[in-house]
């Protein structure tokens, strides 16, 4: 997905959303403001100097932006820029792009725990372990090959200051979404069991990185960020609420909470000892089910 902050996009979004006769834009010095002068009245500070010149900041906005972000995720999740301002030497906006893929599990691991009905195969439990590993040594490498290319780049999961959090609003959720950065490159859309549908299916592994180089950004072909979904579309399916064996998940809700308590209890610990492996995911509601390994036509 592309950071599109180029100074003919900001000064369409600017025309398109002010009322340049009678406002004065006041923004940092960033580049792509640069042509806004020219149909409206526009005003800079300097925060490498200061952030108050009089009457001239930003202070106002950047408390909006705040209260945005709270209210559509939580102040804890990262956005690209974000987490590219921390490896980027300039400041204010900064252009750039998200890097994501997603790899799809072998048919020899989903066919293993299509069997399943209470906890992973081995084999599902060694790909969530090991795939994960290789997922990162994947982002580590993408990092290092966008460096090399003369770009700042960042992998958000592999970041010191990445976690998990519990938040009153979303509950369990993390400070970057491998899922949600796939789905706002247009690589699939989700499903009721919150997984992520691409055109090679739910089972998988996802990864990204963001990079201040900007690329052409893939298309988004999706009108609707559920349409992959059987249920979700309208249609009767509902496979993954019987494969779940704790009952987490309903038509209108899954319960978090309780897929973790399940995943991470007692006796999943036990099972990985068995297995040999320091996590086993479960991923019994990403197999059979239509969705598997594509995306699902309608079930007559």
């Amino acid at each position: 997905m592309k950071g599109d902050l180029t100074a003919k996009r900001l000064s369409s979004l600017v025309r398109q959303n002010v009322d340049i006769k009678n406002s004065t834009l006041i923004t940092d010095e960033f580049k792509g403001y640069l042509g806004i002068k020219k149909f409206m009245p526009h005003k800079t500070i300097n925060h490498s100097v200061w952030y108050v010149d009089g009457d001239i900041h930003t202070n106002t906005i950047e408390s909006f932006w705040a209260i945005l972000k709270r209210g559509i995720i939580g102040q804890f999740h990262w956005t690209p820029a974000n987490i590219l301002e921390q490896v980027a030497d300039e400041t204010g906006p900064v252009e750039g792009t998200i890097v994501s893929w997603v790899l799809p599990i072998t048919e020899k691991t989903r066919i293993s725990n299509r069997k399943q009905d209470k906890y992973p195969s081995r084999e599902w439990a060694c790909t969530r372990d090991f795939g994960e590993q290789f997922n990162d040594e994947l982002r580590r490498l993408v990092v290092e090959f966008l460096i090399a290319q003369g770009g700042k780049a960042v992998a958000p999961i592999l970041h010191e200051e990445w976690s998990r959090v519990t938040d009153p609003k979303v509950g369990l959720a993390s400070r970057w979404s491998e899922r949600h950065a796939a789905y706002a490159a247009g690589l699939g859309t989700f499903s009721l069991n919150r997984g992520f549908i691409t055109p090679r299916g739910i089972a998988h592994r996802c990864g990204s990185v963001v990079t201040d180089i900007v690329m052409e950004p893939s298309a988004r072909p999706y009108s609707d960020y559920r349409e992959n979904c059987l249920t979700c579309r309208g249609e009767k399916c509902g496979e993954c609420i019987k494969r779940c064996p704790v009952g987490a998940i309903s038509e209108e809700f899954h319960d978090k909470d309780l897929c973790q308590k399940y995943t991470y209890g007692s006796e999943f610990k036990e099972l990985k000892k068995k297995y040999g492996v320091s996590v086993t995911g479960c991923g019994l509601c990403q197999t059979n089910v239509p969705c598997e390994s594509v995306i699902p036509e309608i079930i007559s």
